[in-house]
């Protein structure tokens, strides 16, 4: 057994024990699994809510309480990686989305509750870990394997969309399918579990230290992430139900909800590669505000040619939040100042987030239409635009 120790991590690796074709696959099943049981929820909320009698306020909660966990719960991965390894904390992460996947089908709103903050939690493991063993045990190929994980979450989010209506209506129920899509991170963790050998303590989440918060730099940043997460997260929770009370059937709407998240895939991955050529990321940054605008105003004024919003709403969310995080990396002056940028913009970015899905049920359930709801957010795609602007100014932290 030999040590490691560096920038704040600590790691220690069964001899024999490199990263390899095994570990690449355990990565991307992970990914695959940190959107997909929330996406699942998204075209099914109409048969949850009449089968549980739930306001659109409640049926929004749902969709919320994950978000809410991403920015609350993060810390909490940190640690939990640093006392039992990045590898045996990313297996109890995904066994949990399997156990939340469970306790959610119980009959009764609590324990629907109960199951999507477990499921919550085990996917902030995900988000906070994942990016860590990139980093370890693929140094030499980061941009590579962050693709892949990339394109492997937005796509489990694209097909757990697209498969829900159609599989509930199979016969199984929303129940049945909560649960076969859920079961899936299950495959994800008898994957996995051979990498226990190795172990890597994952290292601290800092939550921006005195500079950091001070700089306007950091908070045009929370600004454009929190905006991006907003809206991003208000559709993916909304969109099956707005084009279902425009009279889509439930497999068009669930198809609707996969375009929006498969075509994300492609610009996930190409804003980061874009951004970094540039001298100033602004018009990239106001130009992924106006998609979003388009999109959510396409919405409101014809919703008949809701594929396509759909899909200019899809390749908006994907490049928002690549160029988010690039921004992060770019804007940082060093890495420590990373760290701290990173732990305070993803807070208050998956903080603000939480609030779309509540947000647009809220307004829905007050206005009695989806126009108001709608109208909120185009105006949140303004206030992205905003904040891009001086967010992609060349200025570091």
């Amino acid at each position: 057994m030999r040590s490691q120790q560096s920038a704040g991590r600590t790691a220690t690796e069964a001899p024999g024990t490199l990263a390899g074709p095994a570990t690449l696959l355990g990565v991307v099943l992970l990914a695959l699994n940190l959107r997909a049981a929330i996406a699942v929820l998204s075209p099914l909320l109409p048969d949850v809510q009449a089968d549980l009698d739930l306001g659109n306020f409640t049926a929004g909660l749902l969709t919320t309480l994950p978000v809410l966990c991403f920015g609350l719960f993060a810390p909490l991965a940190a640690l939990l990686g640093r006392r039992i390894g990045m590898e045996a904390a990313l297996l109890a992460g995904m066994l949990g989305i399997v156990v939340g996947s469970v306790v959610r089908t119980v009959p009764g709103i609590w324990w629907m509750i109960a199951g999507t903050v477990v499921i919550g939690a085990a996917i902030t493991v995900g988000n906070v870990l994942v990016p860590g063993v990139v980093k370890q045990d693929f140094a030499h190929r980061q941009g590579t394997v962050t693709a892949l994980t990339t394109a492997a979450l937005t796509g489990g989010a694209a097909v757990a969309a697209a498969v829900a209506a159609p599989l509930a209506h199979t016969g199984i129920g929303w129940r049945g399918t909560l649960l076969l899509v859920g079961g899936l991170a299950a495959v994800a963790a008898v994957v996995w579990a051979p990498q226990l050998r190795r172990r890597h303590a994952a290292g601290t989440l800092a939550l921006g230290g005195t500079s950091v918060r001070r700089s306007p730099v950091t908070w045009a940043l929370a600004a454009f992430m929190g905006m991006q997460s907003l809206t991003y997260y208000a559709l993916l929770a909304w969109l099956p139900t707005i084009l279902r009370d425009g009279g889509v059937s439930p497999a068009g709407a669930g198809w609707a909800l996969g375009l929006f998240n498969l075509l994300g895939i492609a610009t996930a991955v190409a804003a980061p590669a874009v951004a970094g050529r540039l001298p100033d990321q602004r018009l990239l940054g106001v130009g992924v505000a106006a998609a979003w605008a388009v999109g959510l105003f396409g919405l409101l004024l014809a919703p008949a040619l809701y594929l396509l919003w759909a899909a200019v709403t899809g390749l908006a969310q994907g490049a928002g939040i690549g160029l988010a995080l690039t921004l992060i990396v770019l804007r940082a002056r060093g890495p420590q100042s990373a760290r701290q940028l990173s732990g305070t913009v993803q807070s208050v970015g998956y903080l603000v987030g939480a609030a779309g899905p509540l947000l647009l049920g809220g307004l829905r359930d007050a206005s009695a239409g989806w126009s108001v709801p709608l109208a909120a957010l185009c105006v949140a795609a303004v206030t992205m635009g905003t904040a891009a602007w001086w967010a992609g100014r060349n200025r570091q932290v």
